[in-house]
């Protein structure tokens, strides 16, 4: 994992003088593949030597079952003096929210000839009794041609130890540090935890450590002498902190516990195997072992009771064991618990720990053993509404889809529940179940009903698909512009497969059997539908890819060569900007689907930085006495490699709207205003139009009638609606709706203000539907 802000954790050079017994012989140091390996100063043989020598130094482990081996410089004892009987603790690089636990084992010189030759016991910590930790468990690491490693464990399960971008050298050990190790494969054996991941904030993803017995789990306590150790059955850090080990919890290979009055050696091992996003792999790090010093005037609590992790969350109807053990003098010992739910209308328990869900809520429940109590709250949930994520804007026969549904509960999390999936019409699509997952396979043109729904639940979720012929056309919104005019506002246009041999320059290559609607279609249907004379060409300006060469203008022509950049009068472009990604050529090899955003405009030099500008309007249509919120943003593009990069769209300030009236935009690039005439209107800013169309329908609300706010638009993640009258025989619902009138979620609403999640969403334009009784309200809304 990244967390190498190394070492101001251990800076203690005031305190050389007061180290009573440390474990600075390094006897052997076998690390497993990792993102710290084969850095000097935390993965190298050097640096492991180094960490025996001071302690403001660090080493890394690597991944599951590497290992270091120390040896004391005089027996550790196991002394009843010493403070809550901790006999010795390991210092890591451990801080709240970040745990990479190492098991430790230890052996004593039992032959007294100061070699580790004897037998090792491991050190029993907390989570050596939990159900999910793995005894004996074997992985075997593969080096590839990659810097990501392959691991294959002896229970056939497999998975990688990925190479991130911030630690860019070989994660698997190479012969210039490592010149003994194994060079294609290497093994280890061991102890396999389960590591408590908080996912909830990506940003800030946490480890929560076990209770004690672990390297590298605890945070050290600056300014305490290393010889004081903190107390492992309390929650505070007291004494130096860091991890403290007592010698009579080491256990021998039937899992007893073993009495020894001394041990001699300490090994270290990398307790888990497991990757925290971005972060990178768990791997334990060890900076210093120093032994207690005996203090009889020092004690406190010696009792634990350990609640393992659970669900926050339960399904109605589910049921689960809550694990928990109790410890004396960090022994486990056999005791009755008390499982006590505070509201069994929501939760109801057993006296073994098992807990089931009766119904929506939350409450807590106490755990209790002889003078421990803990207290745990649990919400518990059911399936609100289904999302289909698939996407069916484009569809034709023959097709195959994989079909993903994903269920929200009622506080709009996601949840992890078998989605099952139907169809009306199997001879025009059919749902097949292959390999564990489900797909759609499109049989013949013509429509048919998807029904999601979840077993044991009254939650539905029906989606018409439309499986297109070759002979159906698309809807795409685009727009055509120059650095000097707009030739076609952004607008809706239809397209369809078409032969475009005709209106290639010289051509090369065969552009009739194109069988569905590609980018180059919805290029020459809307230059020709700005009515402007074009070229294209395949020459080989750009390897014989199809590119815009030429679009006249009232007797001015703007050449394009695709991309070409060897000088500088070539360095002009037309670029097509489809929905985010930009393209210079290669038309005919991507495809469009409905509801697609494609804006087709002119740099005179790509070699030099430009600003790619765009103005969005709420709607685009209208009727007399509508508001409309138009936003201007724009983005320094820069060419790279062959690709088009953006750096971030930013509002425009101050920034002119003509539509009808003069117009400014505020701080946020927004301006509002309401519609006096009749459309059709276009709306202009500088080079950028937008025509708004005469509203057909008549269901939706006008502005200056409007129930309902919602706030932000543009949304990043989350969205406010306010409005809604919640009681009475009144029906209030919500639906989300691309611009092809797919409906990607609805949800019946019983609050006043309901508030919505769409970090998952991608960018682009939609449609909020809100229902309040009979009254209907389409809102669009901008997602960034």
């Amino acid at each position: 994992m990244k967390k190498i802000t190394i070492l101001s954790v251990l800076v203690l050079s005031g305190l050389v003088c007061l180290a009573q017994n440390t474990a600075s012989k390094l006897w052997e140091y076998r690390p497993a593949p990792g993102q710290h390996i084969n850095i000097e100063n935390i993965g190298t043989p050097q640096s492991a030597q180094k960490m025996t020598e001071n302690f403001s130094s660090l080493v890394s482990l690597g991944s599951f079952g590497g290992y270091i081996i120390l040896g004391f410089e005089k027996a550790c004892v196991n002394h009843p003096d010493n403070p809550y009987g901790i006999d010795f603790t390991i210092f890591g690089n451990a801080f709240s929210g970040s745990s990479e636990p190492g098991v430790v084992w230890v052996m004593k010189d039992e032959n007294q000839n100061g070699l580790p030759d004897e037998t090792w016991y491991e050190i029993a910590g907390s989570h050596h009794f939990h159900s999910k930790t793995v005894q004996n468990y074997e992985v075997t690491y593969f080096k590839t041609n990659s810097r990501d490693v392959f691991w294959k464990g002896n229970s056939s399960e497999t998975g990688w130890v990925l190479a991130n971008s911030f630690n860019t050298q070989e994660y698997f050990p190479t012969q210039q540090y490592f010149p003994q190790y194994p060079r294609d494969s290497v093994t280890f054996r061991g102890t396999l935890l389960h590591p408590e991941i908080d996912f909830s904030n990506n940003q800030k993803i946490k480890i929560n450590p076990p209770a004690f017995g672990y390297a590298d789990s605890h945070p050290r306590q600056q300014g305490i002498d290393l010889f004081v150790p903190d107390n492992p059955y309390t929650k505070e850090i007291e004494g130096a902190g860091g991890d403290p080990i007592d010698i009579s919890w080491a256990v021998d290979s039937l899992g007893n516990y073993v009495e020894l009055d001394s041990i001699h050696f300490v090994k270290i091992v990398s307790g888990s195997l497991a990757t925290v996003g971005w972060l990178g792999e768990i791997s334990t790090d060890v900076a210093w072992v120093e032994a207690v010093k005996p203090n009889p005037a020092i004690s406190g609590k010696e009792n634990l009771l350990v609640v393992y992790q659970h669900p926050t969350k339960v399904l109605v109807g589910d049921s689960f064991q809550l694990e928990a053990a109790f410890f004396e003098k960090g022994r486990k010992t056999e005791a009755n618990f008390t499982f006590s739910s505070q509201n069994k209308e929501i939760l109801t328990t057993e006296t073994s720990g098992w807990v089931k869900a009766q119904s929506n809520g939350e409450t807590e429940i106490l755990i209790s053993v002889k003078t421990e109590m803990e207290t745990v709250t649990l919400k518990v949930v059911e399936p609100e509404f289904i999302q289909l994520l698939t996407d069916f804007s484009s569809v034709y026969s023959g097709d195959t889809l994989e079909l993903a549904a994903q269920v929200f509960d009622n506080e709009q999390d996601k949840l992890e529940i078998a989605v099952h999936i139907s169809s009306s019409n199997p001879a025009v699509g059919e749902v097949l179940e292959m390999d564990g997952k489900t797909f759609f396979v499109a049989r013949q043109s013509g429509e048919t009903v998807l029904t999601c729904w979840v077993e044991g639940f009254e939650v539905e979720k029906q989606v018409t698909v439309k499986v297109l012929s070759l002979d159906d056309k698309i809807r795409i919104y685009f727009t055509l512009k120059t650095e000097d005019e707009n030739l076609l506002p952004f607008q809706w246009m239809e397209v369809g497969a078409s032969d475009l041999n005709n209106i290639v320059e010289n051509r090369q290559n065969d552009y009739s059997g194109l069988e569905r609607p590609t980018l180059f279609h919805a290029l020459a249907a809307g230059l020709q539908k700005a009515n402007v004379p074009f070229v294209f060409r395949d020459d080989d300006a750009v390897g014989g890819k199809i590119y815009l060469h030429s679009v006249e203008s009232d007797g001015w022509f703007y050449n394009g060569w695709g991309g070409k950049t060897e000088t500088e009068a070539f360095a002009r472009v037309w670029i097509a900007r489809l929905n985010s990604n930009q393209f210079l050529n290669d038309f005919d090899k991507k495809e469009i689907f409905n509801g697609d955003t494609v804006a087709l405009y002119h740099v005179s030099k790509i070699t030099e930085p430009w600003i790619y500008s765009r103005l969005l309007a709420s709607s685009d249509s209208a009727v007399i006495g509508d508001e409309i919120e138009v936003q201007l943003y724009q983005t320094e593009c820069t060419f790279f490699e062959g690709e088009v990069l953006e750096s971030g769209f930013i509002p425009v300030a101050n920034a002119e709207i003509f539509a009808g009236n003069i117009y400014f935009t505020n701080n946020f690039g927004k301006a509002v205003f309401t519609l006096e005439s009749e459309p059709p209107l276009v709306i202009s800013s500088g080079v950028d139009a937008i025509l708004i169309s005469k509203k057909l329908t008549t269901v939706i609300s006008s502005a200056v009638d409007k129930t309902f706010r919602i706030y932000p638009n543009p949304v990043e993640n989350e969205l406010t609606i306010e409005g809604f009258q919640v009681g009475g025989n009144s029906y209030s619902e919500l639906k989300l709706i691309t611009t092809s009138g797919y409906i990607l979620f609805e949800k019946k609403i019983n609050q006043n203000q309901q508030r919505l999640n769409l970090s998952w969403l991608p960018p682009g334009i939609y449609y909020l539907k809100l229902v309040q009784g009979e009254k209907t309200e389409t809102h669009k809304i901008i997602k960034k």
